[in-house]
């Protein structure tokens, strides 16, 4: 529960400490006093967002800090799971700077807000005078049947398998349509890519072709001059080498007489034994050229097909072809691939789309057997609320598809009157019987769904009179079992508190700024008195005051 609150330069409210008791606590005073300004502050430790624009003196920053008991609440696990330093009595606190920035921290260990929302959501229940509003939404009314039913695990394990199915169905989606995005090129890609693997490509076979080609094309005039250059070396009666040997010939007669004529004759030798082999080597080359217009042919025809691949895939080699192969190859391999991907995950999303389909029935049938007894005691409660003839009902349909929430539609109808057409209850029930639907509603769900403290914001609009005092005992029902604050303006209501505090504002100079006191007993008198005056505090006043806080 709540055991202490201080608030520190938060809207009017220059610096404000106070303590709290089990049980019920009221909070009164004049309007504009700054009563929902406490909770205002109150929301910046249960995780809601704020601006600089709280800030009363701009030039120091807003704490608000709350002090929480928390040892009956088994929170242990969260603060291991999140790495927080547990105690017993934990504290929250906001701290919001002079730009704006926020900071948040649990035990003095800075956190996000989410964080600090998570925890919060397990220590706090805020009900205010606009939540009637949630009576027209969907998700509230479907809220209710759940905390009723206790469908919190099961709830938790439909909206896992939500989240999977939602995000196995954007990836299906997204994998179809690449699917169908590569099977428009797909019969295209296969056709190139089985036309160059028809080629048989190569690495270096262009220029081999071209290098063939040539030879085969002047093959008639190579062999030609292979066979004049032999004529020249030897064949010729004054052919080189026959001059070579006559010139040896006659070195050979003088190469004793002097090692310079020697030298000679060495030299030509050196060069009669190249040129025979030279002879040799053109004799064998004009042996192996092949006048053969059918395979040059052939090759025109090779080389031809490898132009034509290179202009069609506009590239400038046979090796660039080769990359380009191998790139319509992964296209073509993508393809496949994507075919069984998108087979896996539709597999994939039919297996989900039946477990999530089973919690949702199972969630349905737990909210269709606590509705019955959810109708009765919101019944019950706003008979006791003074409508005896109000008739409530709950109605659930099937939605036509599932959502974050399940399958269900659920529908409050309302009738403040017997014999009256019950209608949706938002379009047909007074400010006060809103607000004392909403408290049968916060009744049902606090007696199921157990936090340790539960605030009421003025939730008494529209209710006067002996309803009053309805409500009034109402609430000490809660009170009995939870720690309870309510901020009020009725008489009656005040005067069931277990602690009483009269918020009030008090210039300071130039300056207007709220302040806050716990009221003793002849301090209550006077102030439920006041409440209960119309205008001047007469003893008669003070006497029904006296007797209002007697009955408590």
């Amino acid at each position: 529960m709540l055991l202490s609150l201080q608030i520190e330069n938060y809207a009017i409210i220059k610096s404000l400490n106070m303590t709290f008791d089990s049980g019920f606590t009221v909070i009164t005073g004049e309007t504009g006093a700054g009563k929902s300004i406490l909770i205002g502050a109150l929301s910046l430790i249960l995780g809601n967002r704020a601006d600089s624009s709280v800030l009363y003196d701009r030039t120091r920053k807003c704490i608000v800090e709350g002090v929480f008991g928390i040892q009956k609440l088994d929170l242990n696990s969260f603060f291991e799971e999140n790495e927080l330093d547990y105690a017993d009595h934990t504290i929250l606190r906001r701290e919001i700077n002079v730009s704006g920035k926020s900071r948040a921290f649990i035990n003095d260990t800075p956190v996000s807000l989410a964080l600090l929302k998570e925890l919060a959501e397990h220590l706090v229940d805020i009900h205010s005078q606009h939540q009637h509003l949630l009576l027209a939404n969907h998700d509230f009314r479907i809220r209710i049947l759940d905390d009723y039913a206790q469908n919190g695990a099961l709830l938790e394990q439909y909206q896992v398998q939500y989240k999977q199915h939602q995000q196995v169905t954007a990836l299906l989606a997204q994998l179809i349509e690449e699917q169908e995005k590569a099977a428009q090129e797909h019969d295209y890609h296969t056709f190139l890519l089985q036309e160059l693997e028809a080629a048989s490509l190569r690495e270096g076979e262009q220029e081999e072709l071209e290098q063939q080609i040539k030879r085969l094309t002047y093959a008639e005039t190579i062999k030609e001059r292979l066979y004049r250059s032999t004529q020249l070396l030897e064949q010729d009666q004054l052919s080189i080498l026959s001059m070579l040997r006559e010139l040896k010939s006659e070195l050979s007669h003088i190469s004793e007489i002097d090692p310079r004529y020697q030298e000679l004759w060495n030299r030509v030798e050196s060069v009669h034994i190249e040129l025979k082999d030279l002879e040799s080597e053109i004799t064998a080359l004009g042996q192996e050229v092949e006048v053969n217009p059918e395979l040059l042919a052939q090759l025109n025809e090779r080389l031809d097909l490898l132009n034509r691949l290179q202009l069609k895939h506009k590239v400038n080699s046979e090796s660039e072809l080769m990359e380009r192969q191998a790139e319509l190859q992964g296209w073509v391999s993508q393809f496949v691939d994507l075919e069984s991907q998108v087979a896996a995950k539709q597999k994939e999303l039919l297996k989900i789309k039946g477990l999530l389909e089973s919690s949702a029935k199972q969630l349905s049938e737990k909210r269709k057997a606590a509705s019955p007894q959810v109708e009765k005691e919101i019944k019950n409660n706003i008979q006791i609320l003074g409508m005896e003839e109000a008739t409530f009902k709950v109605v659930i349909n099937k939605s036509s598809q599932l959502g974050l929430l399940g399958g269900d539609q659920v529908q409050f109808l309302f009738s403040a009157n017997r014999g009256g057409p019950t209608l949706e209850v938002e379009k047909i029930a007074s400010g006060g019987e809103i607000s004392r639907l909403m408290l049968a509603i916060k009744y049902v769900i606090t007696s199921t769904n157990y936090l340790p403290t539960v605030i009421f914001d003025e939730i008494d609009t529209g209710v006067s009179g002996d309803i009053a005092g309805k409500v009034a005992r109402l609430m000490t029902k809660i009170a009995q079992e939870r720690q309870l604050l309510v901020i009020t303006h009725l008489p009656q209501i005040a005067a069931k508190a277990k602690l009483h505090y009269f918020v009030y504002k008090k210039v300071e100079g130039d300056q207007t700024y709220t302040h806050i006191k716990q009221l003793n007993d002849q301090e209550r008198v006077e102030e439920i008195a006041t409440m209960i005056s119309a205008e001047k505090v007469t003893d008669a006043a003070r006497q029904t005051a006296q007797l209002l806080i007697n009955e408590s």
